[in-house]
């Protein structure tokens, strides 16, 4: 790993991100960079006019130099860069984590599960709909108790559901582990056959199911055991509802990581991750969202543009 961006807003939430950025950078010899972006509104350029814009966007620019500069200089023992853009946050945000070649965007995400136009609204959720790195999100339970000192990783867990898309977290969860000195606890939730209730059958399972749904489960987490056991040191079967199982599994275990893969992707007008990834991210750990390899970008077009405003 080389880079870390670190997206800042000037809001004291968005800098609960930055002990995480100096834990990952600091145990991976990463550079940080910060980044704050100066939002320019195609409506603000009707309203005050090009000149007038200009002359705030300089001043917010100046600004936001002048806030990046005190942060930096606060982060002993880490190597620091930071920078100002103009525009669209998220895409500011994404264009600049291709440009550096980050290996992943760190940055706090103030809530999800609001209305749909909040949600739509949140430039966190556009990054993790739109980012092609890793993106380690500190979400709204964190923030309400920020930690106090430094952080570290010395726990993962790293929910797999069997699919290869799930699979594209494995990787990324190893690498951190390996760097950091962390052991990582894989997790597969194995969810209910059939619905009792809607079928009218009885809730059990036939004993002889169950136990074969469970020893497969245990069978494949086996084989990623196997294959890195430096890092990889348990592995746990769990039975109910995915994104409640890992709810409740993560807030019991308190690893000081979740490492995950999403398969939603970018669709215009669409930015809503899947919604085990959104009840995860909405629990008291951080969370790594990685993007699937197997799934392709959209491209950010005229109808992806115009939607990053909505």
């Amino acid at each position: 790993m080389r880079r870390i961006l670190v997206p800042l807003d000037g809001s004291p939430l968005s800098e609960t991100a930055v002990p995480y950025a100096k834990a990952l950078a600091n145990g991976t010899g990463c550079e940080l960079t910060l980044l704050s972006v100066w939002e320019v509104l195609p409506e603000e350029l009707e309203t005050v006019g090009e000149a007038h814009a200009r002359v705030l966007r300089d001043q917010g620019t100046r600004y936001f130099h002048t806030y990046l500069s005190n942060i930096a200089a606060a982060l002993e023992g880490s190597f620091v860069t930071f920078a100002v853009r103009a525009g669209h946050p998220a895409f500011e945000i994404m264009l600049a984590a291709a440009e550096l070649d980050a290996d992943f965007v760190v940055m706090a995400s103030h809530g999800r599960r609001g209305t749909l136009g909040r949600r739509r609204g949140s430039v966190a959720d556009k990054v993790l709909r739109g980012s092609s790195v890793p993106v380690l999100v500190v979400g709204p339970a964190i923030l309400q108790s920020p930690p106090t000192g430094p952080v570290g990783v010395r726990s993962v867990v790293l929910p797999l559901d069997g699919s290869r898309e799930s699979e594209s977290a494995v990787g990324v969860a190893v690498e951190i582990a390996r760097t950091m000195g962390a052991q990582v606890t894989l997790l597969r939730v194995v969810p209910p056959l059939v619905s009792g209730v809607e079928l009218g059958m009885p809730e059990a399972y036939p004993p002889e199911i169950d136990r074969h749904m469970v020893k497969v489960a245990r069978s494949y987490l086996k084989q990623f055991r196997t294959a890195h056991p430096d890092v990889i040191t348990s592995a746990v079967v769990e039975r109910g509802q995915p994104s409640k199982a890992i709810v409740e599994f993560v807030s019991q275990m308190r690893p000081d990581l979740v490492v995950m893969a999403s398969r939603s992707r970018y669709s215009s007008g669409r930015w809503a991750l899947g919604s085990v990834a959104d009840d995860v991210i909405e629990g008291p750990v951080p969370v790594v969202v990685v993007h699937p390899a197997a799934e392709v970008t959209e491209p950010l077009g005229p109808a992806a543009l115009a939607a990053l405003h909505r």
